[in-house]
């Protein structure tokens, strides 16, 4: 018997899974590789609908639902491929010796893929971890619910403050307007009386994408009756309030910050180059100058675009390509093959804004309304098939358009 080598993928979001599938394709045929993906979750949060379960109707959709909506479990992604799943904790990473403690067991490793994701970024903004809500996952997005329904049922009129004007923060304003205004249905209540904010630091919407973009997006969210401060900062968090420019208290009653994420902190005690957002820097190949056989992808790499001299954005797209890249780099590294360099993918994407409307945008051609929430729904299930058997994938599209078509 040939000695194990493991190839160990920390991480089961978008980088880690698209990594250990790949990884499994890639070594299918090589028994002496065991491909081990660890994980403190036993599933895939499907980020990308996290406002839609933020904003799931009560009465209708039950929060178990929510979650088979949004979650994917890991088992059932890699049971087809030659893949180890661990439910653990990550304690440690000792690039040094070359293993990975856990709560729950020491794992060694010939190969390492660090995609272990973010966290919300408060910017040091005083009480904004403390009373402001992140939506980053599943949990967050049940509390939001619950938070918006209690809202409603208990009182009489309200605001609701996002914090930044992001794909984010667009997204969920959009969504929460319907929300409010099915709890306003059943509980009885004036929608009016209900205000939706929107804080953004930029001059406009979704800075530095397309002004064209901005325009469409903004004429849509006013013309639900959104409230939108531009160059305008949150500069503290209180229990009932937030400060904008130090100088402006605005009374509310539930804040969501999506301003903005950071990388989670490694757990590595060696010294590494780390930028202000903690991304970890890594060579052409997202791979460790110094740790050739370490990989980082997705929110934790500090991948510069070398067209724009600048950290390429912490999107699911990137992370998704940057996993297929180092599942590729450790196929051909293990073959004594050059490693292939990396690239930032073209710009597509899709912003809902309530509704059946969401905008479609390349840099060559924008599309809005019903054409652009119908190509979202599409890309929702080219993902699906990415990562699931045919079958599954349309299974699982189907159930997440029942629950959150409600939404619309």
């Amino acid at each position: 018997m040939p000695e194990i080598k493991n190839i160990v993928v920390l991480g089961g979001g978008f980088a880690g899974v698209r990594a250990g599938l790949d990884l499994a394709k890639y070594f299918h045929d090589k028994p002496e590789y065991q491909v081990i993906v660890v994980d403190r979750k036993d599933y895939l949060t499907y980020h990308a609908a996290l406002y839609e379960a933020a904003t799931a109707m009560h009465g209708m959709v039950e929060a178990k639902q929510v979650k088979r909506a949004v979650s994917v479990p890991l088992e059932l992604i890699f049971r087809r491929g030659k893949v180890k799943v661990f439910k653990a904790f990550i304690e440690d990473i000792d690039i040094e010796v070359g293993h990975v403690t856990t709560d729950s067991r020491i794992i060694p490793y010939d190969y390492l893929v660090i995609a272990m994701g973010s966290v919300a970024d408060y910017y040091g903004i005083p009480n904004l971890d403390k009373f402001g809500f992140s939506l980053k996952s599943l949990e967050d997005a049940v509390m939001i619910r619950n938070r918006v329904e209690e809202i409603v049922s208990k009182k009489d009129s309200g605001r609701l403050v996002v914090g930044g004007g992001g794909f984010a923060g667009s997204e969920f304003a959009g969504e929460l307007h319907s929300l409010l205004k099915h709890e306003c249905e059943i509980h009885g209540k004036e929608l009016k009386n209900f205000k939706v904010m929107i804080v953004e630091g930029a001059p406009v919407l979704l800075p530095g994408l397309s002004e064209r973009v901005a325009q469409i997006l903004q004429k849509r969210l006013a013309g639900m009756g959104i409230d939108m401060k531009f160059s305008t900062l949150i500069t503290e968090a209180g229990k009932d309030f937030v400060m904008l420019n130090k100088t402006e208290r605005v009374d509310c009653d539930l804040l969501v910050w999506t301003g903005g994420v950071r990388s989670l902190r490694l757990p590595i005690k060696t010294n590494l180059d780390r930028d202000k957002k903690d991304r970890t820097a890594v060579t052409d190949y997202l791979n460790l100058k110094n740790f050739p056989r370490v990989f980082i992808a997705g929110d934790n790499a500090g991948f510069i675009d070398s067209r724009t001299n600048k950290p390429v954005p912490q999107t699911a797209q990137e992370a998704i390509r940057q996993g297929g890249l180092v599942a590729k780099n450790i196929y051909r590294m293990a073959a004594g093959k050059d490693l292939a360099p990396y690239f930032a993918g073209p710009s597509r994407y899709v912003i809902p804004a309530g509704g059946k409307f969401a905008i479609f945008y390349t840099p060559n051609l924008i599309l809005s309304g019903f054409t652009g929430w119908f190509i979202r729904k599409i890309a929702d299930l080219k993902y699906f098939m990415s990562i699931l058997p045919l079958f599954k994938a349309i299974q699982y599209w189907l159930f997440e358009n029942r629950m959150f078509i409600k939404n619309d």
